[in-house]
């Protein structure tokens, strides 16, 4: 087995904390990018349906089923990361804790970090109500992604079915027959001697 001396444990500890801690910072920007591109789909959505023409209710069914999957993929996806970030972050306290960043007076007169930076999500859920927990997660960065995401959503299927049906091409045809026959019942009426 290769020993290490103290000296080289350290080196190899802060490359190892470094990296852990781009990747958090990787994973909070994708996740962040993504939820902007969803926001970005759900402008274009409603700038199609905002621009004044109806949709026929198959249109509206199908749009509707599409909105629900993007937002459901969406949350998968989110959720993904979200657990990659919760296992790069227990992976970040331990070698935090290695190296002594929560012990009292190693490397000043005081911690480096508060003790319960190295525990969080235990500690939150120690001390915290069911509805405080879920006040606390939703403040947070992929809790406010998700809320983000079913905002988006909840718009684009309000405007997909408030806003006024279009006609179809048989209803068109009626009611422009109706409006012929009108017009020429009028001029028939008035080209007749009184």
């Amino acid at each position: 087995m290769y020993m290490v001396d103290e000296k080289d444990k350290t080196t190899i500890l802060l490359n190892l904390l470094n990296e852990r801690y781009n990747a958090s910072h990787k994973m909070r920007e994708r996740s962040q990018a993504f939820a902007i591109w969803i926001l970005g789909f759900g402008v274009s959505v409603t700038w199609i349906l905002l621009n004044g023409k109806g949709l026929i209710i198959a249109q509206r069914i199908i749009l509707t089923i599409f909105a629900v999957l993007i937002a459901v993929l969406a949350g998968f996806f989110l959720r993904s990361i979200e657990v990659g970030f919760h296992k790069n972050r227990r992976v970040m306290s331990q070698l935090e804790t290695i190296l002594g960043c929560y012990e009292y007076g190693l490397y000043c007169d005081k911690a480096l970090y508060p003790e319960e930076y190295a525990h969080f999500k235990e500690h939150h859920q120690k001390e915290k109500t069911r509805l405080e927990r879920v006040s606390i997660y939703f403040r947070s960065h992929f809790g406010s992604l998700y809320v983000w995401i079913t905002v988006i959503t909840m718009v684009i299927l309000l405007m997909l079915w408030v806003t006024p049906l279009q006609k179809s091409g048989q209803e068109k045809n009626a009611k422009n027959m109706v409006s012929v026959n009108k017009a020429e019942r009028l001029h028939i009426k008035r080209a007749m001697p009184e």
